[in-house]
């Protein structure tokens, strides 16, 4: 007998598919005696798990038969259908988060009331996929105000987990992406081998060759339940972890699948994101590293100090101890490009068997950290990071962290690369003025990385040497050897390293 709040009972269908959206399906018939249309709202219910979700429709003619329900893996998860459910269903209205998004269309104030049901709205999947992209768009076009910031952060902490680590002081860097090294993985061991707390979660690449979860996951296990990182952090003092499955701020989550293929990052919308995760650990200090350079997020110096502003005042408001650090993105942070190649360098910096821009970058962020908590007076910062490293004392702790974690590497020589490569030669002389970071990633890209760990791209000169004809520029590593192939063909079509001759031209 159907729930006397429901209007109808459909027996389910099971799609073999994870469409990663919560959409149910139904018969035309029963659309029509329901009285509801392709991307209007129903509920459902499930008597045998007590459990409820709002979805958007879809009609068929004949993929469901009346009487049935279509549900994708993500609904059967969510109120736990198993073979033979019957759900009870009902129309429900649009919610009157909507009604908001349009107002943001319209480039009006929203009220913090309003941007916490949007979130809400968004967490409990009451908005749809097109809606969320209005609301996307919306704020790239019309932006955020400075308190819309600050109430979007606040919302985005509310919906989700947090963290809390009992021990002082917790810090968190965070860089806004789009360059290679994996800085994190060296500054995250030198702080904490100083005694500072850092629970630091990470992603997996959207648009690199690697994200720092992707090479962190070359030597441990990335994936811990929220238990074990606090219990980490307090005992060693810190974790590198992909934070994808600890539901901290979900719907910034949502947020960013949604920005990715429009290529869309508005300012406020990266404050906002960034802060709640950082607020959602439990930091108290938090460094944002900046890059600046044509294939960066940010790409010039007005907009980059826009944007660290807008972090510092943020912080303060939700109470974090926010500084700015602008870094050159013109070039790359070290010779690596892909999961493993990234790990190997870093770990190699930490074993001391480097000492280069990245190396020094990480010195430098981690000194700013040093300087923000009071460890270190203003300007030595940077000296205490380098004695840290080069005493031994960083590379202890990673051990640390990798063996607290789930060990499968722990050192440089551990982590394995491919066997199959290409090397892509110059064709002339002269000294090398610059790289291509877009161009780079692109080609570890199509080798494979990041989803194959081994593939990517090595840089075998750097910037001021000099090559002759025949010299090895770059290295291409990959397991598949179409991709491989697909890979030498695309470096073969674009210029990668930017070379300098002395010669300007020759008569005769």
């Amino acid at each position: 007998m159907v729930n006397e709040h429901y209007t109808k009972q459909l027996k389910t269908k099971q799609v073999a598919l994870d469409a990663g959206k919560y959409i149910a399906i139904l018969n035309e018939v029963d659309g029509k005696e329901l009285g509801v249309h392709p991307l209007e709202r129903i509920e459902l219910y499930n008597p045998k798990t007590k459990r409820s979700i709002v979805t958007v429709v879809d009609i068929t003619k004949n993929m469901v038969q009346p009487g049935e329900i279509g549900v994708f893996e993500s609904i059967v998860q969510a109120i736990g259908i198993d073979d033979s459910n019957i759900l009870d269903v009902k129309v429900v209205p649009a919610p009157r988060s909507l009604e908001y998004i349009r107002k943001k269309m319209e480039n009006k104030h929203l009220t913090k009331e309003e941007l916490f049901e949007i979130v809400q709205d968004l967490d409990m999947n009451r908005i749809s996929e097109i809606e969320a992209s209005a609301f996307v768009s919306a704020i790239f076009i019309n932006g955020y105000s400075l308190d819309e910031t600050i109430f979007m952060t606040q919302a985005l902490v509310e919906n989700g987990n947090r963290l809390k680590i009992n021990a002082m002081p917790v810090v968190d860097k965070h860089s806004i992406g789009g360059l290679n090294g994996r800085a994190t993985m060296i500054i995250v061991p030198i702080v904490a081998a100083a005694g500072l707390y850092c629970p630091k979660t990470s992603s997996r690449s959207i648009t690199s060759a690697a994200g720092t979860a992707d090479s962190m996951e070359v030597l441990a296990n990335v994936s811990l339940p929220f238990e074990k990182i606090k219990e980490i952090t307090e005992k060693i003092g810190a974790v590198i972890v992909w934070g994808g499955s600890l539901d901290l701020a979900p719907v910034d989550d949502k947020i960013i699948k949604i920005e990715h293929p429009l290529s869309l990052d508005p300012p406020g919308q990266i404050v906002a994101s960034v802060l709640a995760k950082k607020e959602s650990v439990g930091a108290h200090y938090v460094v944002i590293d900046i890059p600046v350079g044509p294939a960066m997020k940010v790409k010039d110096i007005v907009s980059a100090e826009k944007l660290a502003n807008m972090f510092i005042e943020v912080g303060k408001r939700i109470g974090l101890k926010v500084e700015s650090v602008l870094t050159d993105g013109a070039q790359p942070s070290g010779r690596a490009f892909g999961p493993a190649l990234e790990a190997k360098y870093a770990m190699e910096v930490l074993e001391g068997k480097v000492y280069d821009e990245l190396a020094q970058k990480s010195c430098e962020l981690a000194g700013v950290i040093f300087e923000l908590v009071g460890r270190a007076k203003l300007g030595a910062g940077t000296d205490m990071a380098k004695e840290i490293l080069r005493s031994g004392a960083a590379l202890k702790k990673m051990k640390e962290i990798i063996n607290a974690q789930g060990p499968k590497a722990i050192s440089s020589e551990e982590v394995k690369l491919c066997d199959k490569f290409i090397e892509i030669k110059s064709v002339k002389e002269g000294e090398i003025s610059s790289f291509d970071i877009k161009e780079l990633i692109k080609i570890a890209r199509t080798a494979g990385a990041p989803a194959d760990q081994q593939a990517g791209v090595l840089l075998n000169i750097w910037l001021g040497e000099k090559v002759k004809p025949d010299t090895v520029l770059y290295t291409i590593y990959g397991n598949n050897d179409q991709k491989l192939e697909l890979a030498r063909k695309y470096a073969a079509q674009h210029t990668v390293v930017n070379l300098e001759t002395m010669i300007l031209g020759k008569y005769a």
